[in-house]
């Protein structure tokens, strides 16, 4: 009995020590991770009643900001940029054959004369001048397209008719215009937003008060300007046609003038060469705009 105890006291030393290492390494208890899953649900569960109750398909109610009257305004300065307009393109229809040269027609010209007619009213606003002539019987009608004058004593020139576009391929766009000569679309594109950059830095400048002309006279007024940039695209200098009223022009020189040394905005990157070394400037001016 003596000679066994000391076996069982070590048995009994080593389970109690692997008992207490299999308790160490236990983190957490399975009641503690129940409560953990049961807490994650109810916090999903609780952010999706939130977003339920929340309602963000429904408008929200905001006061109507009031923008006051709008009035139109007519963009001034008007600019005309040396850069030249799109050309007008397409692409040959290869299922037709090339367009003959056509020969322009003569434009008719006839002379204003009255001709009697049974469809004509019987009243004195459709009867024809005392002045005007009354054709002869014989005398056939012209046509419609012809240009009606009062004497017939010049030769016909021969107009420059429209015609359809040759059936070849033809470098340009199709909403190019026929006088234009730039070919890339995206140049004349960045021109046109250029453009109306510069006219809206100078029209920021350009303000007319104290004329005293009435709204039908303040819109006749134009001043014409010529502005010289400097290679900085720095207004350098420039010059003034006047036209006469003196509240035009001294609005035009007070707009020149503060310009004067002030960088113009810069053109596209991809198109640095779009701003010229010389812009042509046109002043106007609306009712709602001066004075």
């Amino acid at each position: 009995m003596t000679a066994g105890a000391p076996g069982i006291g070590v048995n009994m030393a080593a389970h109690a020590v692997r008992a207490a290492q299999s308790k160490k390494h236990r983190n957490y208890h399975p009641g503690e991770i129940a409560i953990a899953l049961v807490v994650a649900a109810a916090v999903q569960v609780g952010a999706v009643l939130l977003l339920r109750a929340s309602n963000l398909q429904r408008p929200a109610d905001v006061a109507e900001i009031d923008t006051g009257s709008s009035i139109p305004v007519k963009v001034v300065p008007v600019l005309d940029l040396d850069a030249p307009a799109l050309k007008l393109g397409g692409k040959r229809d290869h299922t037709k054959l090339p367009d003959r040269w056509l020969k322009p027609r003569a434009k008719p010209r006839a002379e204003q004369k009255a001709f009697a007619s049974t469809k004509a009213e019987k009243t004195a606003e459709a009867a024809p001048p005392k002045e005007m002539e009354v054709a002869k019987a014989d005398t056939p009608v012209p046509p419609p397209e012809a240009e009606v004058v009062k004497e017939v004593e010049t030769p016909i020139e021969v107009p420059k008719e429209e015609t359809p576009p040759a059936n070849v391929d033809e470098k340009g766009h199709e909403d190019g215009a026929k006088d234009g000569k730039e070919t890339d679309p995206l140049k004349a594109r960045a021109v046109d937003i250029y453009r109306d950059k510069i006219r809206s830095w100078f029209s920021r400048r350009f303000r007319v008060s104290g004329s005293g002309l009435s709204p039908e006279d303040i819109v006749k007024y134009r001043v014409s300007a010529t502005v010289i940039l400097s290679s900085g695209r720095s207004v350098a200098s420039y010059s003034i046609v006047p036209c006469g009223q003196a509240a035009f022009d001294d609005a035009a020189r007070r707009a020149l003038e503060s310009a004067k040394g002030d960088e113009l905005p810069p053109p596209p990157e991809n198109y640095p060469d779009i701003l010229q070394s010389q812009i042509s400037l046109t002043f106007t001016c609306t009712p709602e705009r001066c004075d």
